[in-house]
């Protein structure tokens, strides 16, 4: 299995922007990881299409691999934007892994811990900043 194309993409949720990149194959499983970083969104971006020269042709299962060859060919150069752009790839290579194999990635990293998550939603950032104002926005 090989690396493909690496595409990016930018979702707008009003306050954030969130950055996801979609890692395909030749054997047409793709991968989905995040790369969000907040206020350079465009630069990660950039980074993202500056760097996946170093994965197009590898084989997304040798992920440590394909994340040495990445941090190796940035060395310390970039900082946090290198680095995040790797992650996201190197995540979207762990989805890439699960689905190959039929398994969740949650089994390929030590297995399930909990059988739920507790959900979380934030907006009150688009309020007035009052605990009743807080109540009507959560009511709502």
């Amino acid at each position: 299995m090989k690396i493909t194309e690496i595409e990016t993409f930018a979702v707008g949720a009003g306050w954030k922007n969130w950055l996801f990149v979609k890692v395909h194959t030749d054997k047409g499983i793709d991968g989905i990881g995040e790369g969000t970083l907040n206020g350079f969104i465009k630069t990660t971006e950039a980074g993202v299409h500056e760097l996946k020269h170093l994965a197009i042709g590898q084989d997304p299962r040798r992920i440590n691999a394909l994340a040495k060859r990445m941090l190796d060919s940035v060395s310390l150069d970039g900082g946090h934007i290198h680095r995040t752009v790797i992650a996201a790839i190197e995540v979207a290579c762990w989805d890439i892994l699960g689905k190959s194999l039929g398994v969740p990635i949650h089994q390929l990293l030590g297995g399930q811990v909990r059988d739920s998550v507790l959900g979380y939603a934030n907006g009150w950032y688009r309020t007035e900043r009052s605990p009743e104002a807080f109540l009507d926005a959560a009511r709502a």
